[in-house]
């Protein structure tokens, strides 16, 4: 997942300003995190806020004149940058932070400054400027990329309130602010959940020792912090049924209720905002800027895939389902949520003879980041470098220079493991955008912020094939915003947000790749490398781990964000959550009583009616992959191609146009579906 928390979706090219607050410094130097405070935070959003106000009149003064007018886009630019860099400041510092003043301070200040930059799209004055230059002939001389820039803001304006009367447009400005106040506070609940469980021996039994080391306290239980890593580790191996159930449960209700309420409003204001603006419902509002374009051409694809994905997720259903009655036949055969990953263990140990705790050795973590960095350099001709000494918001966070022709070329962190409120999934996030002005380069930053499981003294860090695979995606992210280029800064930000994952899923094939799988998975005590064998083992079972039922479950989730934001009218009187239990018969699981796991769906505050797009991306991912089975994963040529044709480019040129040129062909789904399992006609 990328984490891009802007409100507008443009973020600008700037000169060169000085300023002595650290989060308004705009060089190459890195950020002092440990000098940022709450009064700094204070600081830097009443500065920008000012500072944006002169240039809005600026822009407007200068879109007066005929003389002058070509200079409204450079200062549109100018505006946006300082915003938005400051944005994802505020975001990365709200999601990591120890300090909860200090986060509360980053929080408020982005609910602040989103306010300001949401507005900007409904400043009456500031729309007629830039359309007023959008019609001029002197837009008509600019380059195309400019000519999409400006034709997408047009867009923006019109869709976000331009259209409206300023009585219109002040009830919108009023839905806006309620939708950021929710949305911040969605994500702070998340964060913010506390809530553990306390097993003793008996419990956890099936779970290495060397797993359960780090919850032991003396008097000889276990307690366990309810997160991602540990609900992985008790739904892998925990032989005892119930100890699996209590754990899915905890986990399904993380920032239950509070998330419940939060969440039912910002679909009622979503739905309201949608309303004001003319449209039937917030997605076919979203889906203006998007790939898919209608509502209809969404669920048709999610309709299409649940035909298709039905089918073989019963049959992997039916095989856990056998596995589960050969182990506990005194329990039902039914395969519950809480089942899927212990008995899928099981089939995988069994019937493929591929032990996954073996695997587990061969990931070690900061084996598979160096092994991770050398598949990245060979196929994209970049270098990177570990920095130290560089100031970070939390002590294990490690930092890096990335270097393209010997020129370094960005930098970033990586910040690896869970901690109490801190963000709680997995995401590429941006800090500071690439921008060129006065003949200068400001080099982009960003960070992984990550929950991966920590190692202890009995063991280091060691990763599951999963988490490798969610390693290479969200460096992909970070790697595709570290190279894209354009003399407008802003137009990478301005990728279709159902085709912004298909760069970093396209990466996530080189696990499935034996020439780049043995470059790093080595056994962290001898050095050896994965055997082919063993990969062999991996790739016959890849359908189990990452087959129809984890598909289906993808469709689900798309299903669930579709439909409260595409068929709100028909479901506002209902319970959400009932809404989403009503729908877990896609699964082909029944629904847990009791549980709540919308309030921990992350994405439906960030990805608001856009979870489809992992799917449509994929599509695309697996289509560009295409290229590299027939000329060599590892071929470098085609690697820099790649690099150059989509990475440098995308938000520049129409994407479907980009995939187009990389494949000298119309894209087709005939690559997806092979790596589904299902064969299929060309076309899409």
């Amino acid at each position: 997942m990328i984490r891009i928390k802007l409100i507008i979706l443009f973020v600008t090219i700037s000169t060169f300003c000085f300023s002595q607050n650290p989060l308004l410094v705009h060089s190459n130097e890195p950020l002092a995190f440990d000098k940022v405070t709450s009064p700094v935070i204070r600081e830097a959003v009443k500065e920008i806020s000012q500072r944006s106000d002169r240039r809005v009149d600026n822009i407007i003064k200068a879109g007066s004149s005929d003389a002058t007018i070509s200079s409204v886009l450079p200062l549109f630019d100018e505006l946006q940058y300082d915003l938005s860099d400051l944005l994802l400041k505020l975001g990365l510092i709200g999601a990591t932070y120890e300090s909860d003043s200090i986060r509360n301070s980053a929080d408020k200040g982005y609910e602040e400054l989103s306010i300001y930059s949401s507005n900007l799209l409904l400043n009456e004055n500031l729309y007629k400027t830039m359309k007023r230059f959008a019609d001029s002939k002197q837009a008509a001389a600019i380059a195309p990329n400019h000519k999409k820039f400006l034709r997408e803001l047009i867009v923006a304006f019109e869709n976000n309130g331009m259209k409206l009367d300023e009585t219109g447009r002040k009830k919108l400005e009023a839905i806006n602010e309620k939708l950021i106040a929710f949305g911040i506070q969605f994500d702070k609940n998340l964060a913010e959940s506390r809530d553990s469980v306390v097993f003793n021996q008996k419990d956890i039994e099936g779970v290495p020792d060397q797993v359960s080391a780090k919850w032991k306290r003396p008097e000889g239980n276990f307690v366990i912090y309810v997160n991602n890593p540990n609900y992985q580790d008790i739904a892998r191996y925990a032989v005892n049924d119930r100890t699996r159930f209590q754990m899915y449960f905890k986990y399904n209700n993380r920032a239950y209720p509070e998330n419940l309420q939060v969440l039912d409003s910002l679909l009622y204001y979503r739905q309201v905002y949608a309303t004001t603006l003319g449209f039937r419902s917030f997605a076919q509002n979203a889906l203006v800027t998007k790939m898919a374009a209608k509502p209809e051409n969404v669920w048709k694809f999610e309709y299409d895939l649940i035909d298709k994905l039905t089918p073989f997720a019963k049959d992997q259903l039916g095989d856990l389902r056998q596995v589960k009655k050969q182990m506990h036949p005194e329990l039902s055969d039914t395969i519950f949520a809480w089942d899927v990953l212990f008995y899928r263990k099981q089939l995988l140990d069994t019937k493929y003879q591929l032990n996954t705790d073996s695997l587990r050795s061969y990931f070690e973590m900061n084996n598979t980041i160096k092994g991770m960095f050398d598949v990245y350099q060979r196929l994209f001709g970049i270098e990177i470098k570990e920095t130290q000494n560089v100031p970070v918001w939390y002590h294990k966070v490690r930092t890096f220079d990335m270097y393209k022709e010997g020129k370094k070329i960005g930098s970033f962190y990586f910040d690896l493991y869970p901690r109490a409120n801190k963000y709680t999934h997995f995401a590429c996030f941006q800090i500071s955008q690439y921008r060129k002005a006065e003949g200068k380069e400001v080099l982009p930053v960003a960070a992984l912020i990550c929950n991966f499981p920590e190692g202890s003294a009995a063991e280091p860090s060691l990763l599951n094939h999963t988490d490798v695979i969610t390693l290479f995606h969200e460096f992909g992210h970070l790697v595709h915003f570290t190279v894209v280029r354009s003399d407008l800064a802003s137009q990478p930000g301005t990728v279709k947000p159902d085709f912004v994952e298909a760069p970093s899923q396209f990466l996530e094939n080189w696990c499935w790749e034996y020439p780049s799988l043995k470059l790093f998975a080595k056994h962290y005590k001898t050095g050896a490398v994965l055997p082919e064998s063993m990969f062999e083992k991996m790739r016959k079972a890849k359908e189990v781990q990452e087959g129809s039922l984890n598909y289906i479950r993808q469709v689900y989730l798309g299903s669930v964000d579709f439909t409260f934001h595409d068929k709100y009218d028909s479901i506002k009187k209902e319970d959400i959550n009932q809404v989403a239990n009503n729908l877990q018969h896609i699964m082909l699981i029944p629904q847990t009583e009791g549980t709540h796991f919308i309030c921990g769906f992350t994405h439906l505050n960030g990805y608001a009616a856009n979870y489809y797009g992992y799917l449509w991306s994929k599509v695309y991912a697996q289509d560009m992959f295409s290229v590299f089975e027939k000329n060599g994963v590892m071929d470098s040529k085609t690697g820099i191609r790649y690099r150059k044709e989509i990475l440098e480019v995308l938000g520049s040129v129409d994407e479907k146009e980009l995939v187009r040129k990389f494949l000298g062909r119309e894209p087709n789904n005939d690559a997806f579906m092979r790596s589904i399992g299902v064969k299929e006609q060309k076309g899409f």
